[in-house]
């Protein structure tokens, strides 16, 4: 398995005292042959954020039904405000995609694919719309 490092994002939080800082992390796990999994960990220090977010991703995997590196048919999915629409492509065009969703694609073995996102463009929501949408793969 292949980890990703999606995001690591530093959170304050002020107390009377000054401020404390902590991290969250999103990470994604894949094995390029159709296995993928998404996990986030929190913590006061970053390598052990990127650790809880790798563990978690491993723990969370999950089987997709995809034939010759793409897919089979017109997918769309919505996690908070963000919308995702996933199009089928021919071998020739490859990856038409955002960063994140690149990501998520190439961790789970998709090779062409063309995609369209409206409304936020966050890159723990996109990766999120991301696998949500490849999970409804028939």
């Amino acid at each position: 398995m292949e980890d990703r490092l999606v995001k690591i994002h530093r959170v304050t939080k002020v107390v009377k005292g000054g401020r404390i800082f902590s991290y969250t992390s999103t990470s994604i796990c894949g094995n390029r042959k159709y296995f993928i999994g998404f996990g986030r960990g929190k913590s006061r220090e970053i390598l052990e954020s990127i650790k809880k977010s790798y563990l978690k991703a491993r723990n969370n995997i999950l089987k997709l039904n995809i034939f010759n590196n793409t897919i089979s048919h017109f997918l769309y999915a919505k996690h908070s405000s963000c919308k995702i629409f996933l199009y089928p492509a021919s071998k020739i065009i490859g990856l038409v995609a955002c960063s994140a969703v690149k990501q998520v694609m190439v961790s789970a073995g998709v090779k062409s694919i063309f995609s369209k996102i409206h409304g936020s463009t966050n890159s723990v929501n996109v990766t999120i719309c991301a696998i949500k949408a490849l999970t409804f793969l028939k």
